[in-house]
């Protein structure tokens, strides 16, 4: 009983030495220092970003319009017979807002392309990557953001309305 007795003490003191040790590692001010930078670069990176993407068959004759109030805009001509919409949400002060921006398609008189947001951040947008096939007609464009075209004829570009969102 008396050696139970002693291995229990010996047990009990390496245990004790072993939370001491344990809690003067979590009081060094350095660690302490450095978990509270890291949450705060953490909180104040951004954007916080989704992509979402979509395909629509265009007919001949039909236009693209675009209607993005924050947000940039590459059309990207290609030679396949359908529209691939790649949307990239994002948002700067929380990613929850992220699902409170939407892109919206509509097909009356053509292929429209809406940015929905509402969200409390008045600087999230989306912006949007467009493959089109080349004889696409684009028609109106309403951005802030930068418009751009690559690999599409001088005459789709020529052709493009872009309008003031103010």
């Amino acid at each position: 009983m008396r050696v139970l007795i002693v291995v229990l003490i010996v047990l009990i003191s390496l245990n004790l030495t072993a939370l001491a040790q344990v809690r003067s590692v979590n009081s060094n001010t350095n660690l302490r220092e450095n978990i509270p930078n890291q949450i705060s670069a953490m909180e104040k990176e951004g954007p916080y970003t989704k992509s979402i993407s979509a395909n629509y068959v265009i007919k001949p004759g039909e236009k693209l319009n675009i209607y993005n109030l924050n947000g940039s805009i590459k059309f990207v001509g290609w030679n396949k017979n359908y529209v691939k919409i790649t949307a990239i949400k994002k948002t700067f002060v929380n990613c929850c807002d992220l699902s409170e921006i939407h892109m919206v398609l509509s097909t009356l008189k053509g292929l429209n392309i809406k940015t929905v947001n509402i969200s409390n951040d008045v600087e999230a947008g989306i912006d949007y990557i467009i493959n089109i096939p080349k004889d696409t007609s684009i028609g109106d464009i309403v951005t802030q953001g930068d418009v751009k075209f690559r690999n599409l004829p001088d005459s789709v570009i020529k052709n493009t309305r872009r309008l003031s969102n103010r």
